[in-house]
């Protein structure tokens, strides 16, 4: 974010806290609530900002939330706050002061649209006295033609401008010279708004051709009847002065092709033939008009500039790659040459469609635009390297080639993969700019498929880079330990270089043993890379190991490649043990099946491993390999010792819970679950956080509900105040796992975790329901009357209050009829019909205060 947007969210928060000050005078029953989260910005000023509304134990509708407190207020004020009788007034100024203001500005725009209103019937009469005048000395029929317009001028309907559009068609003699004369008056003015009538009628009855496309050219340049004009050029692009076309392009432009909107709304059919008759018959014109464009420093110009070299640029090469430098000056200053403006948030959409623009032309003359883009890297700042450096992140994106080349054309030429490559490993290797680094880690993670290719030319430099970023990497570390970080702030940035460098390291390792793939002279050089690396270097041995099984696809590649994996294992390397287990785990069991029974006992031990990093990528690893019979016993063994060891362990949830699923997944059976390890498993559980980890819980609940404890974890998930709403749908889950044998004999239980909690309310509807399914029906009513009670009874929630007292209702007439008590029931019917009458009168009485739309966007009623 930059400076001009965080002063502007500033401004919006002081304001918000005078109009917040405001509301305070008016009412003192009203409060301003927070209705969404909380920003860095209001945590760093104390200002409000964020989703804020009002809220009233008096108001009987709701209101809207927004980033604009003001319009919030004054919309509940006009819902709540104009009928009610309970205002509490404490001092001026107040809300009323906002109220006022918009009152008159109503009524400012009544008046305006009054004189307007009056402005306009004076010029229908003067269009009435010329058409009057143009009547002397013509025939009935060209009368009755003056009187069809007479007509639309009245009623602008649809039907009456088809049938003077007919009319050239049919009767084209009906226009005489006069009327002709008219109707290219039509054509230009505003007066009318027949631009389109206008054009094709004087394209019908074959009006002067020039003068025709002179008037479409106008219209183009007022962006009037767009589409009809577009046709009437493409149909004569040489016609028409320089001048008038120059003006008309930009419609042109926008026709073929609209910049993209932030919000999802709908845009016209894209309809690029007339823009590129043009640019066919006056490239030179177009070309101007482009550039003018992207000389702006507004944001819409330059987008709609980029939007006709992309269309344009599909049937010419040649022209991305022309525009190519004002693009890259333009996006690597972009904070300097482009305004800012509101409605492209932060530059973001403008940048974005110059970086697709600069893609698009690195694809079409890769090694000019990549030399292009070196010159302005190197005098960047920080922010225009990120920009130019998104460039490249993008040509790796299989939809930006397909978009800009066509299904049939996405294997690209060895030219332009190396040239991305290597760019992409000389930042990589050299820049310290965070968001360089990210995009290039990005661009490694898309679908590298062309930049394997790539590789395979050179499988040095990317095993080059790898062994470079080991270099900064360490380099990094010793940096740290001689000058550790002072700030949170540096901290941070020292933590995000070295995740940014390792992703970047495993990258390149990864890019090269894909390459090595299929190869035995590139296999062999990556397996002789690998053997001659310094055994001080763990980072990047290990680095390497890891990336092994995307260069194995057979017996005879793993051969070459598990002496070094079984030395790993067994060495004395803590890095090694650790990548040599998460290998194995990677290559699949297809090709781990005929494992020496070395390599596999060599694994089993893993698990014993005293090291964290070691015995936790064995466990990951795990699932993934076939241990023959006489060793399943130990790695059971193990896999239960860790269990055990880490149940207690603070901040170990993750993995613990990894370990039990896997036991119960792989190793356990019935008749262990019943000698107690599922008890204990239960146990080990109401340990671990429930808000983090109820998705896990639920998973396991298929093996562990039979016990009876297993309600008492529920009990733990149910009443855990940290447990958000998504939550929740995971307590759903354990809930309607629980046997109905063992939710009847813990049906108090179940009812007492709803009475506590009563706000949750889509758990308690699960444990209701399964309260009544087990036919614990005096547990179930007092569960759901628990939820009712909860619900205060003021004006906002007395809707929902009674709305739930049905759920009450429901719940009684079923124990009702399980008891056989017929006066019950006839109650309870009678006080459900009583309820559902109050809900229908409550919601005729505020169904228009309801309304969706805030205040200010409903009709204008005039009072």
């Amino acid at each position: 974010m930059n400076e001009a947007e965080f002063e502007r969210h500033v401004q919006t928060g002081l304001r918000n806290k005078e109009v917040w000050e405001l509301v305070h005078n008016f009412c003192s029953h009203a409060t301003v609530v927070n209705r969404g989260g909380v920003g860095l910005i209001a945590q760093m000023t104390g200002l409000p900002l964020g989703m804020l509304g009002l809220s009233c134990d008096h108001a009987h509708v709701g209101g809207m939330a927004g980033w604009y407190l003001e319009e919030t207020a004054v919309d509940f004020y006009d819902r709540n706050c104009n009928h009610c009788d309970k205002r509490a007034a404490l001092r001026l100024p107040n809300l009323l002061q906002l109220i006022d203001q918009r009152d008159r500005a109503v009524e400012a725009r009544r008046a305006a649209d009054k004189a307007n209103a009056v402005a306009a019937e004076s010029a229908h009469q003067a269009r009435i006295a010329r058409r009057a005048s143009l009547r002397i000395g013509q025939s009935a029929a060209t009368c009755s033609l003056l009187d069809d317009i007479d007509a639309l001028d009245e009623s602008r309907s649809s039907d009456a401008k088809t049938k003077v559009v007919e009319t050239a068609r049919l009767a084209p003699e009906v226009f005489t010279t006069p009327i002709v004369e008219y109707f290219f008056e039509l054509a230009t003015s505003s007066e009318m708004n027949l631009h389109e009538q206008a054009l094709l009628v004087l394209r019908k009855i074959g009006a002067d051709r020039g003068r025709v496309t002179e008037a479409a050219l106008e219209c183009l340049a007022k962006h009037v009847a767009v589409e009809v004009a577009a046709d009437i050029v493409m149909a004569s692009p040489s016609s028409g002065s320089e001048e008038a076309m120059e003006k008309a392009v930009r419609a042109l432009i926008s026709l073929a092709r609209l910049p993209e909107s932030q919000l999802p709304v709908s845009v016209p059919a894209r309809r690029p033939g007339p823009l590129r008759a043009v640019y066919k018959a006056r490239p030179d014109t177009v070309c101007r008009v482009i550039q003018a464009l992207l000389d702006y420093k507004s944001s819409y110009p330059i987008r709609l500039g980029i939007a006709a070299l992309e269309v344009l640029g599909e049937d010419d090469v040649s022209l991305l790659p022309r525009f190519a430098r004002a693009i890259i000056a333009k996006l690597t200053r972009a904070n300097l040459l482009i305004d800012e403006d509101e409605a492209d948030r932060e530059l973001q959409m403008v940048c974005g469609d110059m970086s697709k623009a600069v893609a698009a032309a690195l694809l079409s003359d890769p090694e000019n635009t990549d030399a292009l883009i070196a010159d302005y890297f190197t005098s960047a700042s920080s922010e225009g390297e990120e920009r130019l450096s998104d460039v490249y992140e993008r040509v790796s994106r299989r939809s930006m080639r397909s978009k800009y080349l066509g299904g049939t054309q996405l294997q690209l030429d060895e030219k332009v993969n190396a040239v991305v490559l290597k760019r992409l490993l000389s930042w990589a290797g050299k820049s310290s700019n965070g968001e360089v680094l990210s995009n290039v880690v990005q661009a490694f993670r898309n679908e590298p498929e062309e930049l394997v290719s790539a590789a395979r030319q050179n499988i040095d430099a990317p095993l080059g880079t790898a062994a470079v970023l080991d270099d900064r990497m360490e380099a990094c570390d010793r940096e740290k330990s001689g000058k550790p970080a002072t700030t949170l702030l540096e901290q941070l940035d020292a933590d995000n270089l070295m995740q940014s460098l390792r992703q970047l390291r495993d990258s390149c390792a990864a890019i090269a043993a894909t390459a090595a793939k299929g190869n035995l002279d590139l296999t062999t050089s990556y397996v002789g890379f690998l053997a001659n690396v310094d055994e001080r270097r763990d980072g990047l041995s290990s680095t390497l190991l890891r990336a092994t099984p995307h260069l194995i696809d057979r017996p005879s590649t793993l051969n070459l490649v598990l002496p070094h994996l079984y030395s790993a294992m067994v060495g004395t390397s803590v890095l090694r043990r650790a990548a040599a287990a998460e290998a194995l785990g990677d290559l699949g069991k297809g090709l781990l099946s005929d494992l020496p029974s070395l390599v596999l006992e060599a694994f089993v031990l893993l698990l014993h491993d005293r090291y964290v990093l070691v015995h936790k990528r064995a466990v990951e690893a795990l699932p993934s390999v076939a241990l023959p019979t006489e060793l399943e016993g130990s790695a059971e063994s193990a896999l239960l010792s860790l269990v055990l060891y880490y149940q207690g362990k603070k901040d170990e949830h993750n993995f613990l819970l990894r370990c039990m699923a896997l036991y119960l997944r792989r190793f356990s059976t019935p008749a262990k679950l019943s000698r107690g390890y599922r008890r204990a498993f239960i146990k080990f559980l109401m340990g671990v956080p429930a808000s983090s980890h109820v998705d896990d819980f639920a998973r396991m609940a298929s093996d562990l509900c039979a016990e009876p404890i297993f309600v008492d974890l529920v009990g733990r998930v149910f009443e855990d105040r940290k447990l958000s709403e998504y939550g929740e749908e995971d307590a759903c889950r354990l809930v309607n796992s629980i046997p109905d044998s063992v939710a009847l004999d813990r049906a108090e239980d179940l009812a007492s975790f709803v009475r506590r909690n009563p706000q949750r309310l889509s758990v308690a509807g699960s444990v209701i329901e399964l309260l009544t399914r087990v036919g614990a029906w005096s547990q179930a009513v007092s569960a759901i009357e628990a939820t009712w009670t909860f619900i205060p009874d003021t004006a906002p929630e007395r809707r929902f209050k009674m709305n739930r007292r049905l759920h009450v209702v429901a719940v009684q007439f079923e124990a009702a009829v399980a008891a056989g008590d017929v006066p019950r029931q006839q109650a309870l019917k009678a006080e459900w019909i009583q309820i559902e009458s109050a809900l229908e009168e409550d919601r005729k009485r505020y169904a228009e205060r309801r309304s969706a739309l805030p205040s200010f966007l409903q009709p204008d009623s005039g009072n």
